[in-house]
């Protein structure tokens, strides 16, 4: 047989054009069109999870037993623990980028907290100084 006069059927593998969203017991009901095709969602329902993702509360997940963020250890936690979440998508893209700006904020905070908590000032002043280095020839 050649190709030419062969009739092949192709089996085309697309997304259903309907929302996938299932009810609590399983049952699909939204006859809407998909808006968001990585989920499989209509814009109302896709909106829905992204509600329900802004809402959770993850702190339990974030901070553990952690008390206060004094060293960077506690706050290299939390961004692993954020990445995570982000990484399952149990967290909104826009509330996990706030949320590491709030942990880069603490980490430029740690020196002049160290400082506080243990000041090395013993009455002297130090000084920086930077001087130039000597021209090379």
């Amino acid at each position: 047989m050649n190709p030419e006069t062969s009739s092949s059927t192709s089996i085309t593998n697309s997304a259903p054009p309907h929302c996938q969203y299932r009810s609590a017991s399983s049952r699909r009901f939204c006859r809407m069109a998909i808006s968001d095709l990585d989920s499989g969602l209509c814009a109302r329902h896709a909106a829905l999870l992204q509600e329900d993702l802004d809402q959770a509360d993850l702190s339990a997940c974030l901070i553990g037993d952690i008390q206060e963020f004094r060293s960077a250890d506690d706050i290299n936690h939390t961004l692993g623990e954020l990445y995570k979440l982000q990484a399952r998508n149990k967290i909104s893209p826009r509330r996990a980028s706030v949320m590491a700006f709030t942990c880069s904020l603490l980490l430029r905070t740690l020196p002049a907290l160290q400082q506080e908590l243990h000041p090395q000032n013993d009455g002297l002043q130090h000084f920086i100084m930077n001087m130039p280095r000597p021209d090379r020839d």
